[in-house]
């Protein structure tokens, strides 16, 4: 894997055009952005840590979810660093920015359909441009339509105004992501959205990845950062990209006897 963390992906008009679309609404859709064995690998993966890690794995009802698959399978440092991600999150943060969270989901089928869960899962950060404080980029590892569970999201204008949820819904209304495996989207973690459960016999599996600024918060205190990317990365880059330790990570790491920044 190259440790090249910004390589140039697309021509810049692209990149225009890509960012005027995330300006007017708050999120871009990444159509193919995994290959076909890149998705495989990936849900072999899931496959392979569900089996020999199930205590890894949560279940709060539903569905299945493993915040730390970093630490067993390196493979999902691949959807942390996607090229095109990071040259749109360059253009869209304004300043450095670092990897926050990583989040595997596994949705398994349903005897009947579910309301969409609205939430937001940060407030928007109103001092930035773009009010967005912390991104993050949904991957689907499975087929998603109509007939599956979906992530469904609400619009807003990036640089508008800011409208309680019910208000949001009435004037903005909703839409909903499907896609082919490998199928992404990007958003704003403050934007109003939700997964839709339908009654079905196909599950879901979707990775969330979440980015932050260098100099804010950490997000959660959820994912451990792995020594080998934050401390023992040849790229001093790298290093920096990872090093944003979340209190959890800081903890964890400090009783294993490992120092810490």
């Amino acid at each position: 894997m190259s440790s090249t963390l910004l390589p140039v992906v697309a021509p810049s008009s692209e990149l225009d055009t890509q960012i005027a679309f995330y300006r007017a609404n708050s999120y871009l859709v990444l159509p193919g952005l995994l290959s076909p064995q890149e998705v495989a690998a990936l849900n072999a993966a899931i496959d392979r840590d569900q089996a020999q890690n199930p205590f890894m794995w949560h279940n709060e009802d539903e569905p299945d979810y493993n915040c730390n698959l970093l630490l067993t399978e390196p493979i999902f440092e691949t959807v942390i660093r996607q090229p095109l991600v990071l040259a749109l999150l360059r253009r869209l943060m304004g300043g450095p920015f670092c990897f926050e969270e990583l989040l595997v989901r596994h949705s398994g089928p349903r005897d009947r359909a579910l309301p969409t869960d609205w939430h937001r899962s940060q407030e928007h950060w109103r001092e930035h441009p773009l009010h967005l404080d912390y991104p993050q980029v949904l991957y689907y590892l499975t087929d998603v339509d109509e007939t599956t569970h979906c992530l469904t999201l609400s619009p807003e204008p990036a640089e508008g105004e800011i409208l309680e949820p019910a208000e949001q819904l009435e004037r903005r209304g909703s839409v909903h992501f499907y896609g082919r495996a490998g199928s992404a989207i990007l958003f704003n973690s403050a934007l109003l959205h939700g997964t839709t459960y339908r009654r079905t016999r196909r599950p879901r599996r979707a990775v969330q990845v979440f980015y932050g600024h260098a100099d804010r918060p950490p997000l959660s205190q959820v994912t451990l950062m792995p020594p080998r990317l934050w401390r023992d990365h040849p790229d001093p880059e790298i290093r920096r990209f990872y090093g944003k330790l979340n209190r959890y990570s800081q903890v964890m790491l400090q009783v294993l006897g490992i120092s810490t920044p």
